[in-house]
């Protein structure tokens, strides 16, 4: 890549004019340099400005949230746009909003997915006509549901043939895996179990609601209706909600992103005395532009120190 031009430049502005002064800047490429002509020791009031933390930086990252939940890009910044007085309090209305029904929507479709899985895993185990809560408060039997390896199924049946403790109920086979249950009575319910888990057997933790599992598979149906209806208007209202705020919403984030970016350049300068000291390099053929901008300020000295070639993407 070619090497560009660049005009070493050092400014006093006025801070009355620091804001203008940046904003024609950053228009015509300007790339900041710290300060490093003048030893601290001779500063004599002057204060080296380490910019500190940005006062937008929150409040672009809760409006980013909004955009994002609302699916849309990032406006660009407009560092020529003027901040309502009350930008911090409009900015946090809104995202509180969309915070709150974003947070609601997540929890019906975190209930709805857990109403689905549910559902898909009592079909697993057939049409069983014993109440499940039943079957999970059993004082004497405990009852594993799961799935394991057809191979091990086989071995099972091989190795332990004349166990009547060791028995496997299947119920549905997919893809060479086998679901079904086993029971074993509670004093003898470790060892059972270590038996199983030596045949690769996982269990599942299924629903143990009240009811047979043609009962519980009518209630998630129920449920899952209210959830879908119960989406759909939080949906309607985030729709609503966008349709409304989009326009501010992106302006404040453009020229909030604008004040960041000239905050970003202001920490480059060294204050004194309610003047600013800035250094750094001006693209050459942007140079004229910058004079013919600054031209009427009485405020703004500009020294050229030089030029230097430096590559377009480290300059």
């Amino acid at each position: 890549m070619r090497k560009r031009k660049f005009a070493v430049l050092r400014l006093l502005i006025a801070s009355e004019e620091m804001d203008a002064v940046c904003r024609a800047l950053k228009q015509y490429g300007f790339r900041p340099q710290f300060d490093t002509e003048t030893p601290t020791s001779a500063y004599h009031g002057m204060e080296k400005k380490s910019g500190g933390d940005s006062p937008y930086t929150h409040t672009l990252s809760h409006l980013r949230f909004v955009l994002d939940v609302a699916g849309k890009p990032l406006p660009e910044a407009d560092i020529h746009a003027a901040l309502p007085e009350d930008w911090h309090e409009k900015a946090e209305a809104l995202y509180k909003t969309c915070r709150t029904l974003q947070k609601e929507k997540t929890q019906l479709q975190e209930q709805e997915d857990a109403c689905r899985q549910g559902q898909k895993k009592l079909e697993l185990f057939g049409d069983l006509t014993v109440d499940m809560q039943d079957i999970a408060e059993c004082t004497f039997i405990r009852v594993r549901f799961g799935h394991m390896p057809a191979e091990s199924y086989e071995r099972m049946r091989a190795l332990y043939a004349d166990n009547p403790y060791v028995e496997f109920f299947p119920s549905f086979s997919d893809g060479g895996e086998i679901f079904g249950m086993y029971f074993a009575p509670r004093d003898m319910a470790q060892r059972i179990d270590a038996i199983f888990a030596s045949l690769l057997f996982e269990s599942l933790a299924i629903p143990s609601l009240s009811g047979n599992t043609a009962e519980i598979g009518t209630e998630f149906e129920r449920s899952l209706h209210i959830l879908e209806t119960e989406l759909s208007d939080v949906e309607q209202r985030l729709e609503r909600f966008f349709a409304k705020e989009e326009e501010t919403v992106r302006a404040l984030y453009a020229a909030l992103a604008g004040a960041e970016s000239l905050f970003a350049l202001k920490a480059y300068a060294t204050c004194c005395k309610g003047s600013y000291i800035l250094t750094g390099l001006l693209p050459e053929e942007r140079l004229r532009e910058l004079y013919a901008v600054l031209e009427n300020s009485k405020q703004v000295y500009v020294i050229r120190k030089g030029c230097v070639k430096q590559r377009f993407a480290t300059a």
